[in-house]
């Protein structure tokens, strides 16, 4: 239990990586002496990192643009959001009045919520920008609870959770 974060990034990357549809973009790759990143023609990429934890959560759509825009034109190639955020994110509601889970539920997430994380998530691919997406934030997992949380994974609900988050975005890079 006490490394469930690790499960839930292991199975999202694991399912995101699993290719049966051409992708719009392409995907980074670890380079062969396992030293830097690079694209798929092996140049190197600089993994130039801003951490927007609360994009998805606290910012409507004309604001995530706007900032995505600013990331951009500023060199950043990485944008680091969370979906499930730090402050009270899974019970205040976003831009929206959306939540993203419903009755608190990993196994149930809110569509309407996630329209808007899918929004940013392609308008960031549309600009050249990659997400570095965490699917939670550490307080919603047993052990490692350090703020708010609540609390409300299992090795269950997890894997439903990084199962449904790697299908959703896995021709995204």
């Amino acid at each position: 239990m006490k490394h469930l974060a690790y499960l839930i990034i292991v199975l999202v990357s694991f399912v995101c990586c699993q290719k049966k549809e051409p992708l719009k973009h392409e995907f980074l790759k670890v380079s062969t002496n396992g030293r830097y990143l690079e694209d798929k023609n092996g140049k190197p990429f600089l993994y130039l990192g801003c951490t927007a934890w609360e994009l998805f959560h606290r910012l409507n759509r004309e604001e995530a643009v706007e900032y995505l825009q600013n990331r951009k034109e500023k060199g950043f190639t990485v944008i680091q959001a969370v979906v499930l955020a730090e402050n009270d994110g899974l019970r205040t509601p976003n831009a929206y009045g959306e939540v993203p889970l419903i009755d608190l539920n990993p196994e149930k997430p809110n569509e309407k919520y996630f329209e808007h994380v899918d929004f940013i998530v392609n308008k960031a691919e549309e600009l050249g920008l990659y997400i570095g997406m965490l699917p939670t934030w550490g307080d919603k997992i047993p052990n490692i609870n350090q703020a708010a949380g609540p609390i409300v994974f299992n090795s269950e609900n997890a894997k439903i959770y990084g199962e449904f988050l790697g299908r959703r975005y896995k021709t995204n890079p």
